[in-house]
């Protein structure tokens, strides 16, 4: 650990005891309660219950903070015949959907595979999914709003009040300086302000970035992970007892219940297919959304700067038409204010954030393995229907 870091922690100590005294989870909490223990424990029934009580969520003085969701699924160990031809029906929404090969010109791609996403998955008609793609899309917004309060309200006014504090202090201090310094005739004292307004501007936004942003961003994150492990395992184990189911149908039927085997068969292999599919759709809203935050963080950086820019030209502006500063030192501030707050202090605002996730715990489509599924399915069945030919031939 580095002298920044520990000096840093120093700096914030009184900040996260008071965040802990207020109870606001530490980081570290939460990661405790994170993806590998989920993924270790997804075979607990009671973590698994049906929770709809809603969670109430948090806000941090300077950004949102949600609460962690609750999963709404059920166990296909519990299901009954009926509830599985619901999922059938839902199936059958999926093959039969004839999705719009020209789509409106307005939507940006990711909406448009969001859009197929949310008609196959019946986010309109209260589906097992309906409540996972609302819950993706409000982290999306709650993180997109933290970034952008951050690099297009909070560092542009620290700006501001770096200018402004210049300039008073200049007016306040400058005299006394210049009669102290060698190079007064160079402006130094002046210059000398402005560096020490500047760092304290840096100082502020550094603080702000590391404790309240990326600690409330990770917070968030850690809580969507959690719940990611938790929906893809309980898919996945649905998938793995509907297989069985589907593939041992038979061992509980007679010959005079070929009606019933045939549509139970039918019904559970419609189901694994199915759980099989919604995995793999809902791990492609996960990709959408984490592409959109990505992209919108680089956004909010390019749109932070550039209005930093022009705020810096308007006090530079101002500044020489009131007499109260110099614009040529208003730019030059103001410049390597932008430069170190969206070059190097927020410069890696998505990765540091993203980082908490831990996708390697999720049971993701291509672990499910449908492709052995189908062809062990079809070839046991095959040759139990050889098996059986062969022996009435004998007979």
């Amino acid at each position: 650990m580095g002298f920044f870091t520990v000096f840093l922690r120093f700096l914030t100590a009184p900040f996260r005891a008071l965040a802990r005294l207020v109870g606001g989870p530490s980081l570290r909490t939460v990661e405790k309660s994170g993806a590998g223990r989920i993924a270790k424990d997804a075979g607990d029934e009671e973590r698994f219950e049906d929770e709809r009580t809603a969670v109430v969520d948090g806000r941090s003085f300077f950004f949102k903070r949600l609460a962690r969701p609750t999963l709404v699924e059920r166990t296909a160990a519990d299901l009954t015949l009926e509830e599985a031809k619901e999922y059938a029906a839902e199936a059958q929404k999926f093959y039969t959907y004839p999705f719009p090969l020209f789509t409106r010109a307005d939507f940006f791609y990711e909406e448009v595979e969001q859009d197929y996403i949310d008609h196959i998955l019946g986010r309109n008609e209260g589906s097992a999914d309906a409540n996972f793609l609302s819950i993706m899309d409000r982290f999306r917004r709650a993180l997109n709003d933290n970034t952008a309060r951050l690099f297009l309200v909070y560092a542009p006014s620290l700006l501001t009040a770096t200018i402004l504090s210049t300039g008073l202090l200049v007016a306040a201090f400058a005299p006394a300086l210049r009669e102290q310094l060698a190079f007064a005739a160079f402006g130094v004292e002046r210059l000398a302000i402005g560096a020490m307004a500047m760092m304290a501007a840096l100082g502020l936004l550094m603080l702000l970035y590391h404790w309240p942003y990326k600690v409330t961003q990770q917070q968030n994150l850690l809580g969507l992970d959690n719940y990611v492990t938790s929906k893809f395992s309980r898919i996945n184990q649905n998938f793995q007892v509907a297989k069985r189911r589907a593939m041992n149908v038979e061992r509980n039927m007679r010959m005079h219940q070929a009606n019933e085997l045939k549509e139970e068969a039918g019904v559970w292999t419609v189901n694994y297919q199915w759980f099989a599919m919604r995995l793999l759709f809902c791990e492609m809203t996960v990709r959408n959304k984490l592409y959109q935050i990505r992209r919108n963080t680089t956004l909010y950086g390019v749109a932070g700067a550039a209005l930093s820019i022009l705020l810096a030209l308007f006090l530079a502006l101002a500044g020489e038409a009131t007499g109260l500063a110099r614009g040529a030192e208003v730019l030059a501030l103001s410049g390597l204010f932008i430069a170190a707050a969206y070059l190097s202090i927020m410069a890696k605002a998505s990765r540091e954030t993203l980082s908490v996730l831990q996708p390697k715990e999720w049971n993701r489509f291509h672990l499910v393995d449908l492709h052995e599924t189908v062809r062990d399915h079809v070839g046991e069945d095959k040759l139990q229907i050889v098996t059986f030919r062969d022996r009435n031939r004998l007979e």
